[in-house]
């Protein structure tokens, strides 16, 4: 059941994952605009030592660790299903990233052998642990049209992710011809922001289903009275069932209120409207559509 204060929590969860995913971006594209790097061919690693810019890349990616978190606090406040997999994989992506921004890549012109190797496994890890988060997302929500948005996204996240994992080999390999001639064909640069993009639409993705249970979280909240009908206004139930759950789950996966489904009143008997208490001071419609109660809900 979801109150007031739960869905207060949502939506500060949601407008701080936005508002520190937008800054990172604001601040990438910036940095691309004012440095001289190539776009095409430079990693976003490179991009710490430039000439103009200088920590804006650290800055950018450690917001983008921080609106991560709070995707995942939108999520849990929203009252999405989550496993102890889904939660470790989240960390495990914005911890990854944190650690990838304090700890640089190390270059020839700005060698620094242990910095470089603590960036290296730093970003597998949180490239790797992010798809794998939306594939766990996807399994709790599993028989959900949730279920099926955020796993074409995961898909898409995996793909760039081996993308760029091939176009890193190219280059490594690139002193043997055949390899030197991949990397002109699939450039490093361009596949990692391919990659990158591609999660952060994940994240979205998962921001778009958290605003969706937050929407209706009104609907989870309806007072019920045993072996009595739950009146609540047609209009909060049609969008409960357009909601991201097609058997809507609080954080116990259990179902909104015990609602299983919806029990049409085809007379629409004329009575007079009278206040059902706990709806925050609103009537009840009379003659609108019933929510069917299974009491095992609660139990």
């Amino acid at each position: 059941m979801t109150f007031p204060g739960e869905r207060s929590r949502t939506k500060a969860w949601l407008i701080a994952s936005g508002a520190a995913i937008g800054w990172a971006l604001f601040t990438m594209v910036v940095l691309h605009l004012i440095s001289s790097r190539d776009p095409v061919f430079d990693t976003l690693s490179s991009y710490a030592y430039v000439d103009r810019g200088t920590g804006m890349l650290g800055a950018s990616v450690l917001s983008l660790s921080i609106g991560s978190l709070t995707a995942l606090g939108a999520l849990a406040a929203a009252g999405i299903p989550l496993s102890r997999t889904t939660k470790l994989l989240f960390v495990l992506w914005s911890l990854g990233l944190a650690a990838a921004a304090i700890f640089p890549a190390s270059y020839p012109e700005f060698p620094d052998p242990v910095s470089g190797e603590i960036h290296l496994y730093a970003c597998l890890v949180a490239f790797l642990s992010l798809p794998a988060a939306g594939f766990s997302l996807r399994d709790n929500l599993r028989g959900t049209p949730a279920a099926r948005q955020i796993g074409r996204l995961a898909w898409g996240s995996a793909t760039g992710l081996v993308v760029f994992g091939l176009s890193f080999i190219f280059v490594r390999l690139s002193d043997i011809p055949f390899f030197m001639t991949l990397t002109d064909i699939v450039p490093v640069g361009v596949a990692q922001r391919l990659s990158l993009v591609v999660h952060v639409i994940l994240i979205a993705g998962m921001l778009k289903v958290a605003s969706a249970a937050h929407r209706v979280g009104e609907f989870r909240g309806v007072p019920v009275e045993t072996g009595q009908p739950a009146r609540v206004q047609e209009n909060n139930v049609l969008v409960g069932r357009e909601m991201a759950f097609s058997g809507p789950g609080d954080q116990r996966g259990t179902h909104f209120a015990g609602v299983h489904g919806i029990e049409r009143d085809s007379l629409r008997t004329p009575e007079k409207a009278h206040r059902v208490p706990g709806l925050r001071g609103r009537d009840a419609v009379a003659g609108a559509d019933r929510a069917v109660v299974d009491m095992k809900t609660f139990e």
